[in-house]
Parts: C-alpha cells; sequence; structure tokens
C-alpha cells in the first residue's frame, strides 16, 4: 500500500489540475453541452464535484451516496471553482484519517478496499471527467490547460 501521506499529495495534484479547467470556466459556458443529451458544461463540473463528495461519504460511512449533478438555481462558474476547491480540501480531511484497508459498499458489485475507492473513485473517475471538461473547452475555443506543462503537440515526434 502506498504512504498515507503521498497517496495524499498525489489526489491533491490530481484535483489542482482539475481546478485549472474550472478557473477556465465562465457563467456563459455552464449551459452549454456538446450535443443534446449530453452534460452540460456545468452539469459536469457539479458531476466531477458530486463524485468527489459520493466518494469520500463512501470512505467516511462504507456506503456510496450519489447526491446528483444538476446545478442549483444561480449557479456561477465562481461557486463551481469554490465548491471544487471546498471538494479538495474535505477529500485532504477525510483521507488523513480513513481506514484504507477496509472494505466498503460498491454501487455495482461486490465491496472492495476503501483504497480501491481513492484510486478508481478519486483520481481514475476524476482524471476521466476532466478530459472530458477539457475536451468541452477546446471545442468552446478555450485553451484548455497543460498536463504537468506540457501539450501533446509540444512532445517531440
Amino acid at each position: 500500500m502506498i504512504d498515507r501521506d503521498a497517496l495524499i499529495r498525489y489526489v491533491v495534484a490530481v484535483q489542482g489540475r482539475t481546478y485549472e479547467a474550472f478557473e477556465r470556466l465562465r457563467d456563459d459556458h455552464l449551459p452549454w453541452r456538446p450535443a443534446p443529451g449530453e452534460y452540460s458544461l456545468g452539469e459536469l463540473a457539479m458531476h466531477i464535484i458530486a463524485s468527489r463528495r459520493m466518494n469520500l461519504t463512501a470512505l467516511e460511512t462504507g456506503r456510496p451516496r450519489y447526491p446528483g449533478h444538476d446545478l442549483p438555481p444561480g449557479t456561477t462558474a465562481d461557486r463551481l471553482r469554490a465548491l471544487c476547491l471546498r471538494s479538495g480540501k474535505k477529500t485532504v480531511a477525510v483521507l488523513a484519517t480513513a481506514d484504507l484497508e477496509r472494505e466498503i459498499a460498491n454501487l455495482a458489485g461486490d465491496p472492495f478496499p476503501a483504497w480501491r475507492r481513492v484510486l478508481g473513485g478519486l483520481i481514475e473517475h476524476e482524471v476521466h471527467h476532466r478530459s472530458q471538461l477539457c475536451s468541452y473547452l477546446t471545442m468552446l475555443g478555450i485553451e484548455p490547460p497543460a498536463l504537468f506543462g506540457l501539450r501533446v503537440e509540444d512532445l517531440p515526434r
């Protein structure tokens, strides 16, 4: 098992890179969606925040509960950024004390160790949706943040 402090630093770094994408959001972007039936940009951002909450609830209580991704009326890009930061702080607080070896419930299948919730729920899931968020930004003509300071176009061929 990875050292708890190293795991926390890694999750914080992942969430920090997500916040960089949130920094590019503007209020007029939030209702935009790439196609009918797809999440809007605001719903996608709220889904990332809600998924953090769900995974943290699972770590704390042993049972995941998805709070939904609907935007409350009047939600602004600034509000989403604030929620993103607050859920990041909550992540650190929960990970600092969570029993990462205990079995917790899974929404789709058998229970598994809590550390898998961290790797799959807090990291892999967030990275997937951050990539989707960055794709949405690109479709809107907004330069998404670079990963680790590089863009794929900057790599040698």
